[in-house]
């Protein structure tokens, strides 16, 4: 790839490339490629996603967690404490807020405990919009009817069905997203054994 990149001028940024363990065995920390040397980690970002060696929504829930978090302190002082309205708000937060927390959530295999930080992280959204002290006696669910917010797990699902339904009605099967099902769901080999511990959660097991 380096030589073709040459032709055009072009040179790989070895700082930015990084060598992702599935599952993780190697001992050393950075593997020499070319004339660059290539970190290997257990996660990193790519296109704005959390990429995890373990194949789990964990770290990816938790970095979305942190930047919508962000958002929200950041529209805090003109929006949420403004003299808008309250269904004004609301919108602005499906609008801004919502995006950024669920980006990429059709591919996410969550468990119960992620759902229950991405209700959290929610319902505390909801409740500095609607600008209830921590002191206050306000249950979650007199929130979201005063809000009229449903839970976001709910549309993590949604969204997770809607992407398998597109998948499963594909027409070609030489398509990438066709063929990665197909291979997940196919039979397994003869001589294969389950290994010890807890089967992990799959996107497929979550739908």
């Amino acid at each position: 790839m380096q030589e073709e990149a040459a032709v055009f001028g072009l040179q790989i940024n070895w700082s930015k490339t990084k060598i992702l363990q599935v599952p993780p065995s190697m001992p050393c920390s950075t593997v020499q490629v070319a004339d660059g040397h290539v970190e290997v980690v257990d996660t990193f970002v790519y296109l704005g996603s959390m990429i995890d060696s373990s194949g789990g929504s964990r770290g990816e829930v938790l970095h979305r967690i942190g930047i919508a978090r962000s958002c929200m302190n950041l529209l805090e002082k003109r929006i949420w404490k403004s003299s808008i309205r309250l269904d004004t708000k609301i919108r602005l937060h499906q609008t801004y807020i919502v995006p950024v927390l669920l980006y990429g959530c059709e591919t996410w295999p969550t468990t119960k405990l992620q759902c229950s930080r991405i209700d959290a992280f929610d319902t505390w959204a909801l409740r500095k919009i609607l600008r209830i002290s921590y002191t206050c006696h306000v249950t979650n669910v007199e929130v979201r009817a005063t809000t009229g917010c449903h839970p976001l797990s709910h549309l993590v699902t949604d969204r997770r069905l809607q992407l398998f339904g597109h998948i499963t009605r594909s027409i070609d099967e030489q398509e990438d997203h066709h063929r990665a099902v197909a291979v997940v769901i196919r039979r397994l080999p003869p001589n294969w054994k389950r290994p010890l511990g807890r089967p992990s959660h799959t996107w497929l097991r979550a739908v």
